[in-house]
């Protein structure tokens, strides 16, 4: 069946993730599925070591309905193991590798799996000694485990680089060899005994407020937002896509599914985003399609000889700020298809994207996109929950088809979630205008000055608008003060050659392009690149800290 079959049929909404996955890699097994350090695996291959995982689960007893629990680094082993879990109808959960002891502590028990599987080291963290002082009360007997804490848990796997061995811990090499006399028949049946209705995914919230949620996910939201990637971007079976992020974030189970699940192309893995690695893959292998916030971007550009390397992407999805719409058009070649999301994990996570067909230069770089199709979004207002009149700004809601099925074993959160109207509050700012919407934060990074509620990023927007020639890019954040409540100061990186003016003259040339409250007490010159979590999420806090240094608050 081709893809535009596949499409046509709504099998992407029909059907389940393992399903497609099977008739993908049965129709063209000799195709190179992946390709990690040099390595090429065909799809025949990709099925056969799918297979001998499932088998190796089920000889630690791992059926329909289990949580495999994963902390996993963007390898083929996890890529496998992913499709090996859900095969058995089974449900995946990866966690966050940017973790303290104080979130396993508690999400692990809240999600009880009954299987761990890890990375032993990754940077420079070690995740066998993360686990085991998380799980306090962990009994290892033999080469099964036990928790009161976590009740479900029989046994935890370790992936080694390094061919390492840890005590308590089923190697991963030990895991395959278990399923090595699998059976077609057993998957099959399996498969076929599958619905895409069946809950399969635990995916944890970014946990911005307060400890991480455990959304529950069935078929439905990841294989939506493989698809209407594909749509939007025209990404065919012959592209090729290189994952920069990691298989903990939705954003990298979405290179997973965009290219095995559902078009069958080829896929890139790199252990960690290092932009020169990452260049050299586009360059040699003609890499064609990816997706990447802010920081991945600004890396990649930022290579010396970026410019000497071909850079072959031609469909780019974005999560960051209009600056990098520019930024990126100038890096891919000509008629690049470059579309900007808004998404959410609830929404599986995709809720609006841009479309390969817009020509409007204005709306591709400052809105986020049209909702999925389906997706009906409405702006409240935060305090009174009324709706509000077209272009203002407020509490982005939806109502979908995608929606996830609820936060696990946390009722009252799921309850507190949605109104009377069915429509799930997402906790972030913007407006919905034409039919597009514009993400302009989180309700927690609104900050009330003087009175009024400011948007941090529209006033990063506003500023690069008006300063387009001198500014190369901005980063605004609010300081407590005792007067105003928050006082908003904004980092600006000049560009090359132009040096920042004083704040007086900066603040006059905002007055009358941008509302009194809009515009920053103070503008602080930046250098070089902005600071970055492990994440690749800009480090909002390192610049609060030097903001309040610079303005003596730390005093």
């Amino acid at each position: 069946m081709s893809l535009t079959q596949r499409f046509l049929q709504h099998r992407w909404y029909a059907s389940t993730t393992q399903a497609l996955f099977a008739e993908v890699c049965a129709t063209q097994p000799d195709k190179v599925a992946i390709i990690f350090q040099g390595e090429k695996i065909t799809y025949r291959a990709l099925q056969e070591r799918v297979n001998q995982l499932s088998q190796g689960l089920i000889s630690l007893g791992v059926g329909k309905g289990d949580v495999v629990s994963v902390l996993p680094s963007p390898t083929p082993e996890f890529a496998c193991l992913y499709f090996a879990t859900l095969q058995l109808g089974a449900v995946i959960n990866p966690l966050n590798l940017l973790w303290g002891i104080l979130e396993f502590q508690g999400v692990l028990p809240r999600n009880n799996p009954k299987v761990i599987v890890t990375v032993d080291h990754y940077g420079d963290r070690d995740y066998i000694r993360t686990l085991t002082e998380s799980i306090s009360d962990l009994q290892i007997e033999g080469g099964r485990v036990s928790s009161a804490t976590v009740p479900a848990l029989t046994h935890m796997v370790s992936l080694s680089r390094q061919q390492q061995r840890h005590d308590g811990f089923l190697d991963f090499s030990d895991l395959e060899r278990r399923g090595a006399d699998w059976q077609q028949s057993t998957f099959d049946a399996l498969i076929e005994a599958s619905s895409p209705t069946d809950i399969q995914f635990m995916c944890q919230t970014s946990g911005t407020t307060g400890l991480s949620k455990t959304a529950l996910w069935d078929h439905r939201p990841p294989l939506a937002t493989a698809y209407f990637c594909a749509r939007n971007l025209c990404y065919q079976p012959e592209d090729s896509y290189i994952n920069l992020r990691p298989f903990y974030h939705n954003s990298g189970l979405c290179g997973l599914n965009l290219s095995l699940t559902l078009t069958g192309s080829t896929l890139h893995l790199m252990e960690q985003f290092r932009p020169e690695e990452a260049l050299k893959i586009i360059d040699q292998y003609k890499v064609t399609a990816t997706f990447g916030f802010d920081s991945h971007w600004q890396g990649l550009f930022r290579v010396p000889g970026f410019a000497d390397h071909d850079f072959t992407i031609s469909k780019a999805v974005l999560a960051g700020e209009p600056r990098s719409y520019d930024l990126v058009k100038q890096m891919c070649p000509e008629g690049a298809t470059i579309n900007n999301l808004y998404a959410q994990t609830e929404n599986g996570p995709l809720v609006s994207l841009g479309e390969h067909d817009c020509m409007d230069y204005r709306i591709k770089k400052y809105t986020h996109g049209r909702p999925l199709s389906g997706v009906e979004v409405v702006i409240k207002d935060p305090e009174t929950g009324e709706r509000v009149v077209s272009g203002q700004a407020g509490e982005i809601c939806y109502r979908s088809p995608f929606l996830f099925r609820g936060y696990h074993r946390q009722e009252e959160e799921t309850r507190q979630s949605f109104d009377n109207e069915g429509y799930f509050h997402s906790g972030d700012y913007g407006t919905f205008d034409n039919g597009y919407i514009t993400f302009l934060g989180r309700l927690g990074g609104v900050l009330k000055t003087g009175g009024e509620n400011v948007s941090t990023v529209r006033v990063n927007n506003l500023l690069l608008e008006l300063f387009d020639d001198t500014f190369d890019d901005v980063k605004a954040i609010g300081v407590p003060d005792e007067y105003w409540g928050s006082k908003i100061v904004a980092f600006v990186r000049p560009r090359p050659g132009h040096t920042l003016l004083s704040t007086p003259d900066i603040r006059a040339a905002c007055k009358g392009f941008m509302a009194i409250y809009e515009i920053p007490q103070e503008f602080f010159d930046w250098e070089g690149a902005w600071p970055v979590t492990a994440e690749g999420k800009i480090d909002f806090r390192q610049l609060d800290q030097e903001a309040r240094s610079r303005l003596g608050l730390d005093k």
